[in-house]
């Protein structure tokens, strides 16, 4: 009866050390999925962050965008209607060449566009404007989601 006693305080004290064993595997793989949770949380924190300043970043953009091309439509429309006019330096050598002028030497010369010309005109630096916004947009994007910086 002894040895059968024996037997068994040996058998329990195999599975205590071998669950002893387990429970330490347990728990380094618990603490190594617990690691892992707080950096997948903390990316998808940083995700979702970088979502948020990109999302700002389109606002903002799209409003300067729609506000820029209703004042460039806006003064398009000024000019077409002859309501704004557009003039440019000029110099008329055959009328400056009369001896008749008085007091108008320090005045410079104009010429004024005909409205579809100057709505032309106008719209060349526009275009130029756009595609500066876009760039703009375009270098505010990949520095936020591609360096992770934030420009504020």
């Amino acid at each position: 009866m002894n040895r059968y006693l024996l037997y068994a305080l040996a058998a329990c004290a195999v599975a205590i050390v071998y669950g002893w064993s387990h429970m330490k595997e347990q728990a380094k793989e618990l603490a190594t999925a617990t690691d892992r949770i707080t950096t997948l949380s903390a990316a998808a924190e940083s995700r979702r962050n970088t979502q948020k300043l990109l999302a700002q970043l389109d606002t903002e953009h799209t409003k300067a965008l729609t506000d820029a091309q209703a004042q460039n439509k806006a003064l398009l429309v000024r000019i077409g209607a002859g309501a704004q006019r557009l003039s440019v330096p000029a110099r008329c050598p055959a009328v400056g060449a009369t001896s008749a002028t008085t007091g108008l030497d320090d005045a410079e010369a104009r010429a004024e566009l005909d409205p579809a010309t100057a709505q032309r005109i106008v719209a060349i630096p526009n275009d130029g404007d756009d595609a500066i916004r876009a760039l703009t947009a375009l270098q505010d994007w990949v520095t936020t989601a591609c360096l992770g910086a934030t420009n504020q």
